[in-house]
């Protein structure tokens, strides 16, 4: 089969965790036969990342122009597309993706985010906050008939709709009152290490944030400020941030101002390496649609500690079992679990023997087969 990866921006896997889901699936899409093409609008002229597919880019500056919607049908025949995955479908930038006229070519939307996501949180601004506390159920409800439209128009204009988690069509049904044969839940793949030999290497005392260091979802200030508490207990460890984004300034300076010593920020660097030597790993992220990191990271035996701040986490997390879950917005649980992880290497080595062993679940070799068989089952409809 012919398949269009679909995404606004780079497709570099060291960008994020959707690009990382997607290298990782046309990898694995073109070793079992397939041929892969990416279409992107935006790409860093400075990106030297080599794709394994070819990689079209829509030639007018403006997103949703004539000329870019001509260019993306055009290239829809030119390539004999059989499928199309829109990775796009959390914003209206899918309307642009969606539109195929009326070519036979196979929609599937991808929700890389978990689809209640904002609606029964107050906004970031002053003057949101206020007019949600006033509000609150009005607020809401004006939110859930506002999602439930815009998924009901993504759901009619795809052939399926691929979400992270069967948690998240359980809150489809019960919060949305949203059903439809064509909503499926497909787990994010991993590149799993276990014929890696040094995945049973010496840890070091180190702690790891992963992500956008971008405030509004993955709160790295949390992380830190947690940190701050702990930090002089001890000495002989350290938390590392991997990762950029439009508020590492502002965290920088938080770190300087907080008197932080053992902190490091990398910037965007590939992962590995670290997951490799590292013990523990920090994610006080507001909400996320699966948490890549988590099962990137447990992989190799890093031990997650997560607020429990979205459905899908018990996908990837047993407390106690897996990892550690922290009630939300429990900053005080969350030091006292972290300093107890830090203390205690039989517990840390359980826990991380244990995550190790669950996250095969989600290698590529076992996902794969789910998005195979989504393929065999579109081909035939």
């Amino acid at each position: 089969m012919n398949i269009l990866f679909c995404y606004r921006n780079s497709f570099n896997p060291a960008k994020g965790g959707v690009q990382r889901v997607c290298d990782t699936l046309s990898k694995y899409f073109v070793f079992k036969g397939h041929s892969v093409y990416y279409l992107t609008y935006l790409r860093e002229d400075n990106d030297n990342y080599f794709l394994s597919s070819n990689t079209f880019r829509l030639p007018d500056p403006v997103f949703n122009s004539a000329n870019n919607l001509n260019f993306y049908n055009s290239l829809l025949e030119t390539l004999s597309i059989d499928i199309i995955i829109n990775h796009d479908a959390t914003n209206d930038r899918s309307k642009f993706f969606l539109d195929v006229g009326t070519k036979s070519v196979k929609v599937i939307s991808l929700y890389h985010q978990n689809p209640l996501q904002g609606i029964f949180n107050s906004p970031k601004s002053r003057f949101g906050e206020i007019i949600y506390k006033l509000f609150p159920v009005i607020i809401s409800s004006i939110k859930k008939k506002r999602r439930r439209a815009e998924l009901k128009y993504l759901i009619s204009r795809s052939d399926r709709l691929v979400v992270l988690s069967e948690e998240f069509i359980i809150d489809l049904k019960i919060k949305l009152n949203l059903r439809s044969r064509k909503i499926i839940s497909i787990g994010n793949p991993i590149k799993l290490g276990m014929n890696d030999n040094s995945i049973n290497i010496r840890k070091r005392k180190q702690i790891i944030f992963v992500g956008r260091l971008e405030m509004v979802q993955k709160r790295p200030d949390s992380a830190l400020r947690i940190w701050a508490s702990l930090e002089a207990k001890f000495p002989e460890w350290e938390l590392i941030f991997l990762g950029d984004g439009p508020d590492r300034a502002y965290v920088e300076n938080l770190s300087n101002s907080l008197n932080l010593v053992h902190v490091k920020f990398k910037g965007f660097v590939d992962p590995l390496p670290f997951y490799r030597e590292s013990s523990i790993l920090c994610m006080t992220s507001d909400y996320e649609g699966f948490g890549l990191a988590l099962a990137e990271a447990m992989q190799f035996g890093v031990v997650p500690i997560v607020f429990d701040n979205w459905s899908s986490l018990k996908d990837i997390i047993i407390h106690n079992e897996t990892g550690l879950l922290i009630p939300q917005g429990d900053m005080a649980g969350y030091g006292e679990n972290l300093e107890l992880l830090m203390k205690d290497d039989h517990l840390r080595k359980r826990l991380s023997d244990n995550a190790k062993v669950f996250v095969r679940k989600f290698s590529i070799d076992e996902i794969g087969k789910k998005w195979l068989n989504l393929f065999n089952e579109l081909a035939v409809t």
